[in-house]
């Protein structure tokens, strides 16, 4: 059978060990404290996770700053429909001339307005791209909020393991300078060889730098988490119990939730704006004219005239190809993109799920039959050691192993709920319960 956890053998044989008679009821204890080095895991009440992400959805300055690009979006589309400003114009002919044109007694002076007409449907199509990008603005937004509570569930889930670890350092140490304490009394004894000592002595020393690292990675993912929240720091103890609390993941319907992912329900959006602004291309190579109404006045006889003029540009030079040709690849290429988009999202669903199966079947494993079973390994080691059956190397051996199992438990329970988090983020589980409780406030 294969030993994915890459355990000693003699670890995944434990239970056929302990039903051996000369390990199963030991006679007396010698110089040997009661194990202490499989507590249940501490789940006290605390700080909890949808605490910190209610605080990161408040606080966090990239949601900010997405809301203050859907508030863009909606300027740039009152913008869109607006006309061309009027122009006002003052001509003055046949003055400061010669004879009869000296000074301005013979001056014709024309006041007028000039008005460019937008035609083709530019406007429409200048509207219709705004209104797309402000549709593509607020689900950037809503996608960059589930992103927030994905990192936040993340970063929860890496300080909880982290205080576990230290928790369970913490516990190491203790028991290697417990086991320290009960090898030299042995020693003190002559019933054990210095070696055992000094070795015992290695074990403490390598306890407490593994505390050490272990207090340092806390330090590190309270900072993460922290300005996940918009915060300079992070004390609050948090609450362990929904860490230890996962279920079996559950596989109906996956592709089904996927519609509701915002990043998906954009691609619709993005490929109705780039056929909007291949339509503008297609409408700006008919050249808009410019209208003219003033009014002339003669200064010599006094009289007044009415002046009407329209210009329009003649598309000789210039009827706009190269842009309609860049505006018409644009759009196979944002099919092409949002094309490949939706199979990356699909197979990256696929694989977060996978994720979390794993994880949880490995957790699992390890808490029901590994882990008793390296518990119980370790208790026979240090009793059979106190009695005189064992080697030290053997409570040795018992001891790492069952702190390694511990160790793989809470890197698999973490494993799970960054897996469950993305899962989470690409179905948008929690998008529903937010836009509900924004329609509350309202």
């Amino acid at each position: 059978m294969p030993n994915p956890y890459k355990l000693p053998v003699w670890l995944l044989c434990a239970t056929m060990l302990t039903s051996a008679p000369a390990y199963a009821e030991p006679e007396k204890q010698t110089d040997t404290p009661p194990p202490a080095a499989v507590a249940a895991p501490m789940k006290a009440a605390g700080f909890s996770l949808d605490d910190a992400i209610a605080k990161a959805l408040v606080q966090s300055p990239r949601l900010k700053a997405f809301g203050s690009g859907v508030a863009a979006a909606k300027g740039e589309q009152r913008q869109a429909g607006a006309w061309v400003n009027p122009e006002v114009g003052v001509e003055a002919e046949n003055v400061a001339g010669q004879g009869a044109y000296k000074g301005f007694d013979s001056a014709e002076v024309t006041v007028g307005v000039t008005q460019e007409i937008t035609i083709g449907g530019k406007i429409s199509a200048r509207e219709s791209i705004a209104g797309k990008g402000l549709e593509i603005a607020s689900l950037d937004e809503q996608a960059a909020t589930l992103d927030v509570i994905r990192d936040v569930t993340t970063a929860y889930a890496d300080v909880v393991a982290a205080e576990e670890n230290v928790r369970l350092a913490t516990e190491q140490k203790e028991l290697a300078v417990d086991v320290l304490k009960s090898v030299s009394v042995r020693v003190g004894a002559a019933a054990a060889p210095l070696i055992q000592k000094s070795r015992a002595e290695v074990e403490r020393s390598t306890a407490t730098i593994a505390l050490d690292k272990a207090n340092r990675e806390r330090d590190i993912s309270r900072k993460k988490l922290a300005a996940l929240m918009g915060e300079e720091r992070f004390t609050l103890p948090l609450d362990s119990a929904a860490f230890y609390a996962i279920a079996k993941p559950e596989a109906a319907s996956l592709e089904e939730k996927l519609k509701a992912n915002p990043d998906l329900v954009k691609l619709n959006s993005s490929l109705e704006q780039s056929k909007a602004r291949l339509e503008l291309e297609q409408a700006n190579a008919i050249p808009d004219p410019r209208l003219s109404v003033g009014l002339r006045d003669f200064r010599d006889s006094g009289d007044q005239a009415f002046i009407v003029g329209v210009s329009l540009p003649i598309p000789v030079f210039n009827a706009n190809r190269g842009n309609i040709e860049k505006a018409r690849h644009e759009v196979s290429r944002t099919e092409m993109d949002n094309r490949q988009l939706a199979l990356n999202t699909s197979a990256d669903l696929t694989q977060a799920h996978e994720r979390m199966e794993n994880a949880y079947v490995q957790a699992e494993t390890l808490k029901t039959e590994i882990l008793p079973s390296a518990d119980k390994a370790f208790r026979l080691a240090r009793e059979g050691y106190g009695l005189g059956r064992f080697p030290y190397l053997e409570v040795l051996d018992a001891q790492r192993s069952l702190f390694g199992v511990k160790q793989q438990q809470i890197e698999a329970i973490r494993e799970f709920h960054t897996a469950k988090a993305q899962v989470e983020r690409l179905t948008a589980t929690r998008l529903s319960a937010l836009q509900k409780s924004g329609e509350n406030h309202e």
